[in-house]
């Protein structure tokens, strides 16, 4: 529209080589941003799906303000994953908003609202490409405001806001609780799915199965109501589960671990499971311990994901007792502690015992950058219980 880009802050390897390609220059950090504004002011500053939180020495420095682009209607529905919390509370009706950008999170001026209508088949993969389209047509109507000087901007109603932070998490971490109506599951399964190619930021839809967890790929909600008590399996096919809900039936399909589909018959043959057995129904108490574990660990998650995927086993200079031919002879050694270690708390004694292991297996194999599974002390609140046992990785 006749605009020229000074500058873009790159949080994305795409958004990094469009701007290459386009001769705009790439900025890498906020505190960069910040410094090239001071020297160079600019008319405007637009914030699109950006997860940073930009400060009033960066957003006080565009002459006719910064905006930001949210995909969801504010003052409801601040904070992240908005569409998949709409979704979960089976919304009918949804819009994005344009606003601008002050000292909160989502709480500026609203310049532009757009509605987005939710059907009852989305998910979060296409609710989210609605909003994109409409964030488009949003963004041109807010620069025409601009160009004219008759961009019109109303407070938000603050007392109506509800935020979503971060770090929080769907019911149960996203697991199907049998009891419920079959149009809750089906809200559940559809906000949490992404498609195959985008990833998951939130959490995958599952079933308990026995003691596993299987994950979800899609729930159909049947027009049929067999009155069969909630949980029950009432069909078993290769392709899918029929199970009893607290209302309608549904139909189950499953997924692998690596996102392939799963064979439902082989999956009922490996849980031992018939037609008329019935799967876990979660409690009340269950799905709250489930949720508060879940949400306690969601801020590291990153972090872990990041740091298991670099996961390589050291390899040790043992002859294995298949090539040795001979069962190997080990030896352990009465337990003791050493009057130096006596002395340290028991904190320092941990790290101090795990540092010697680490020397000496970086000794022995010559490496100098090891990786040690650790199993942190269990929550007492949440001992006993199966559901979370499977869904939360023991090691890190």
């Amino acid at each position: 529209m006749g605009h020229l880009i000074g500058a873009a802050l790159c949080g994305d390897a795409i958004f990094a080589e469009w701007a290459a390609r386009a001769n705009i220059p790439c900025i890498a950090s906020v505190d960069e941003l910040c410094s090239r504004l001071k020297a160079e002011p600019v008319d405007c500053i637009f914030s699109v799906a950006n997860p940073l939180i930009l400060p009033p020495g960066v957003f006080g420095r565009a002459r006719q303000g910064a905006f930001n682009f949210h995909d969801g209607p504010l003052p409801r529905y601040a904070g992240t994953h908005a569409t998949s919390w709409a979704l979960l509370a089976q919304e009918s009706e949804y819009a994005i908003t344009w606003h601008r950008i002050d000292d909160g999170v989502d709480t500026g001026d609203v310049v532009v609202h757009r509605q987005v209508l939710i059907a009852p088949t989305d998910t979060a993969l296409t609710l989210n490409l609605k909003c994109y389209e409409a964030a488009v047509e949003g963004f041109r109507e807010l620069l025409t405001g601009l160009a004219k000087g008759e961009l019109t901007a109303y407070p938000q109603a603050l007392v109506n806001r509800s935020y979503f932070p971060r770090r929080r998490r769907p019911d149960a971490a996203g697991c199907l609780r049998w009891d419920r109506s079959a149009q809750d599951l089906s809200a559940m399964t559809r906000a949490l799915d992404f498609g195959p190619y985008h990833p998951n930021p939130l959490c995958l839809p599952k079933a308990l199965v026995g003691d596993e967890v299987v994950t979800v790929r899609r729930l159909e909600v049947l027009p049929r109501r067999s009155g069969i008590p909630a949980g029950c399996l009432l069909e078993i096919h290769s392709s899918h589960w029929r199970v009893a809900t607290g209302t309608q039936d549904v139909e189950v399909c499953f997924g692998s671990s690596d996102g392939q589909a799963l064979d439902a018959r082989d999956l009922a043959r490996h849980s031992n499971l018939n037609e008329g057995d019935r799967l876990p129904i979660l409690s009340d108490e269950q799905a709250q311990s489930i949720t508060a574990a879940h949400e306690l660990l969601a801020p590291s998650e990153d972090f872990w994901r990041q740091r298991l995927e670099q996961l390589r086993i050291l390899q040790f200079p043992f002859l294995s007792s298949c090539v040795a031919g001979a069962p190997p002879k080990r030896q352990s050694s009465s337990w003791f502690i050493a009057s130096a270690l006596a002395k340290l708390s028991p904190n320092d004694r941990t790290e101090y015992l795990v540092t010697a292991w680490l020397i000496y297996l970086a000794r022995i194999t010559g490496e100098t950058e090891l990786q040690l599974g650790w199993t942190p002390a269990s929550d007492r609140s949440q001992a006993g219980l199966k559901a979370v046992e499977v869904l939360i990785a023991s090691v890190v």
